[in-house]
């Protein structure tokens, strides 16, 4: 083989080379470039919860005291673990229908959920007051009693949720949780 064609073969291999490392360099490159990252997606009850609570603080802003827009948006920050958010306007329609007893009932279990036990019994307490045939405030006061390590104090109100009527869903929870508390040790 000439002197000369050696030249050109180590100059074309060199070449070669070179493209070769230079296309796998400008690849690698230009794949972190144009690699775009791409969020997981938002799953749509989220985005549903979001529009609501959109909407709902629109209209309270248009009437900001009526009380089946104020329960409503309390309901959705409830139901979605919001508890300190609905507690004030739980509040709200306590002031302008006292004896609601949705209403109390729910501002108690949001209050027992944030810690709050001994002021929740307080309210449902009152509430079996106000009402004293009203099933799920008998449960409820049962139930945060229970929750709170006052199974003896417990016991009256979750047999008049019993009491009441024993078959429906209210009755079938309350004669469930006396029974836990019954197998637990005094």
């Amino acid at each position: 083989m000439s002197e000369h064609n050696r030249k050109i073969i180590l100059a074309v291999t060199a070449v070669i080379i070179a493209a070769g490392i230079f296309f796998f360099i400008n690849k690698k490159q230009s794949g972190k470039d144009t690699q775009q990252y791409t969020p997981p997606p938002v799953p749509t009850q989220l985005l549903t919860l979001d529009a609501k609570e959109r909407q709902l603080k629109d209209l309270l802003s248009k009437n900001p005291e009526n009380r089946d827009l104020l329960f409503e948006l309390a309901t959705l920050y409830f139901d979605t673990k919001r508890f300190s958010e609905a507690i004030p306007l739980y509040r709200k329609i306590l002031k302008n229908y006292p004896k609601d007893m949705d209403t109390l009932i729910d501002l108690a279990l949001a209050l027992h959920y944030t810690n709050s036990s001994e002021e929740a019994a307080q309210i449902l307490k009152k509430a079996t007051s106000y009402e004293p045939d009203h099933q799920r405030a008998w449960l409820s006061l049962g139930f945060v009693l229970a929750a709170s390590g006052k199974t003896e104090d417990a016991r009256v109100p979750l047999e008049k949720a019993i009491e009441l009527e024993p078959d429906n869903p209210v009755g079938k929870e309350a004669a469930r949780i006396l029974g836990i508390i019954s197998r637990r040790p005094s």
